[in-house]
């Protein structure tokens, strides 16, 4: 049963709409328990998190960019409040409803804060996909949330639920908006898993919130694309040969002609079904480069008039000879001139080919364009990625996947199927900025925050990760903290796992860490309220955000109890100060806090302003941002004051002065 008071006006709308049977565009995916995905975020509450220590990683400037997230995705979603709209690309790898790996809550619709996981959905189950659809359509709805208007969406899935997930995202992000469908070779050889067809390949959808305002990246080009080019006559640029033709025989009849070589005084034509891609005034000038007069003439091969050297005759005529006075001399005058560095326009094959033009490196578009299969060519535009196929070579497959995984923290971590690091990475490179955000709801065994910090290790990047991963607590596994955590570490220490078992540092260490936070309870006003000092830091540090600058949104957190007061510091070099000792005791802004605040940030360098956490405020100030606690956490966790009142004790006692 839907409750309308929570709608907004557009829901209503679209809801009457479809009511009275108004066509509203496109079609429609439905299946029993659907229900609008909206209705379902706003039932969910937000999360206070907490930073396990000893599951962090690096120092505390790099904790403060990463974030390993333990908890369940959807509520995580909805906690990370801060993030949405921030996000720049969504690559997530989601449970594939193989019967091995999806569980579901018959409850979960009607309270979704229900943290029970429910049980294993088998392959048998006739309401399978249904379910499965119920689970992923909040979950997405939640991922296009947390996109930036020029954001990206990667989500891998296999056969078992491809054409329904196509369906779910055109409806939900726009057919427009559908940027393509990569086909990957997750194996190389056969698979007996099928009586008919072996399932040698998987796919990754990729929309955009808004196609108008995303943007595909080059790959960067390999050293074997740039061997091609060479420095052939001791020009300082390298070059490889090129094409002075183009496609369209039919609607270019005025640029098919023949033209005379000064080196064998042949003809030489357009190939079949191509023109000349010059006007006929500059593949003159082209010619004569090479040390001959050329004129037009009439040859009686029913094209446009010849190119041919004055005074030359042409292979027909009962005149022509390599002897020939003219040819002699064009001969003479071309080979002087390829003795040096020779013009952009020039005879292939030791003068015996046809002719060409020097394609230089440096005028390449440096990157490789993604398309159906990596190409050797070089475009000057990207082209439209479409329906693309990916081979092995190009992104991996499964079992390199879980040989990288094995490498790391050794055999026995269960995994039998983990995407490869180079599929990740080039997804990465493609549709995340250098230093974009990057979300996966379903971390798994972290390989997408190891291709990240790798990437940026390659290429000097600064990319940024916020992984979510619950593990499987109904087994009593929790691999967020155990192998998605000792992943992340030793990607970072650079320890790996030989074939003997023995541990040891045998990558190069990565410059990068991570914060380990873990979900909490629902978070509100008498929660908040009630932490301790050091929970309250927490919260602070994981609801905090810098809507003017994404570079400074992450603080930097000080040792406890070094301070009074300053608890981190900003990008900017900005202090953070907590007056909050616990629950019992009186959390005022006033002169004599403030002068200890200030005190505490002239010890440390630090610049104004000064952004101070308070109960109350009775001191105001040019170089104070006042926060007010409980209210200013909850706004920024999307805590929604108007189906969640904070409750009794959330404002200031009545007669004291308050200054925001």
């Amino acid at each position: 049963m839907i409750d309308y008071s929570k709608l907004s006006r557009e829901d209503l709308i679209r809801l009457l709409l479809e009511r009275d049977g108004v066509d509203i565009g496109g079609i429609r995916l439905t299946y029993p328990g659907q229900t609008p995905p909206w209705q379902i975020i706003r039932q969910l509450k937000p999360r206070a998190q907490r930073i396990e220590k000893k599951f962090c990683v690096g120092s505390e400037t790099q904790q403060s960019e990463n974030i390993l997230l333990e908890g369940e995705n959807l509520q995580a979603l909805v906690s990370l409040y801060k993030y949405r709209g921030q996000v720049d690309l969504v690559l997530t790898d989601p449970p594939y409803n193989t019967g091995l790996d999806f569980r579901y809550n018959d409850r979960w619709d009607e309270d979704p804060n229900d943290p029970d996981l429910g049980r294993l959905v088998p392959a048998d189950d006739g309401s399978r996909h249904s379910k499965w659809l119920r689970f992923m359509t909040p979950r997405l709805w939640m991922m296009k949330e947390m996109l930036r208007p020029g954001g990206v969406l990667a989500i891998c899935i296999d056969h078992r639920e491809l054409f329904r997930l196509g369906m779910l995202l055109d409806e939900m992000f726009g057919e427009a908006n559908r940027i393509g469908i990569i086909n990957w070779q997750k194996s190389y050889a056969p698979r007996n898993d099928q009586r008919q067809l072996s399932t040698a390949t998987e796919y990754v959808l990729v929309y955009a919130k808004n196609a108008e305002r995303a943007k595909t990246a080059l790959l960067p080009r390999t050293e074997e694309m740039d061997k091609r080019y060479l420095s052939r006559d001791g020009d300082p640029h390298p070059w490889k040969p090129g094409d002075l033709t183009a496609r369209g025989e039919e609607t270019h009849l005025s640029m098919i002609y023949a033209i005379q070589s000064p080196f064998t005084g042949q003809l030489h034509y357009p190939t079949a079904g191509r023109h000349w891609s010059s006007e006929k005034r500059r593949m003159k000038a082209y010619l004569e480069t090479w040390g001959s007069k050329y004129v037009e003439r009439d040859i009686g091969d029913g094209r446009q008039k010849a190119l041919l050297i004055k005074g030359a005759p042409i292979p027909t005529e009962e005149s022509f000879s390599p002897e020939h006075k003219a040819l002699e001399a064009a001969r003479r005058a071309a080979e002087k001139i390829r003795s040096g560095v020779w013009p952009a326009a020039h005879w292939r094959d030791n003068g015996q080919g046809t002719f060409g033009m020097k394609k230089y490196l440096k005028d390449v578009k440096q990157g490789i364009v993604p398309t159906t299969y990596w190409s050797d060519d070089d475009y000057e535009e990207p082209l439209d990625i479409g329906t693309t196929s990916w081979d092995h070579e190009h992104s991996g497959h499964s079992q390199i996947g879980v040989n990288e995984l094995t490498s790391i923290v050794g055999p026995g971590h269960g995994f039998e199927t983990v995407k490869p690091m180079k599929l990740i990475k080039k997804i990465i490179q493609i549709w995340c900025p250098p230093t974009g955000i990057v979300l996966d709801p379903f971390a798994g065994s972290g390989t997408t925050a190891h291709a990240i910090m790798e990437l940026n290790a390659e290429s000097g990047a600064n990319r940024r990760f916020l992984l979510i991963e619950q593990g499987r607590p109904e087994r009593g596994d929790a691999y967020a903290r155990t192998l998605t955590y000792e992943r992340l570490k030793r990607a970072v220490t650079g320890e790996r796992v030989n074939k003997k078992g023995v541990t040891a540092i045998s990558a190069a260490p990565i410059s990068s860490g991570f914060r380990f936070s873990k979900l909490m309870s629902q978070v509100d006003a008498a929660a908040v309220l009630a932490l301790e000092r050091e929970e309250m830091v927490d919260l602070l540090l994981t609801s905090y955000w810098d809507q003017r600058d994404r570079a400074a949104a992450h603080l930097r957190r000080l040792p406890a109890g070094a301070h009074l007061h300053l608890f981190a510091k900003s990008a900017r070099g900005e202090g953070f100060f907590l007056i909050w000792n616990g629950p019992d005791q009186a959390s005022v802004l006033n002169r004599t806090s403030f002068r200890a605040i200030v005190a505490e940030a002239k010890a440390e360098g630090l610049a104004q302003p000064f952004h101070v956490y308070a109960r109350i405020s009775t001191y105001s100030g040019p170089n104070v941002e006042f926060y007010q606690i409980p209210n200013r956490i909850l706004d920024a966790l999307g805590f929604n004051e108007a189906l969640h009142p904070y409750g009794v004790g959330s404002t200031p006692d009545a007669g004291e002065e308050t200054v925001a």
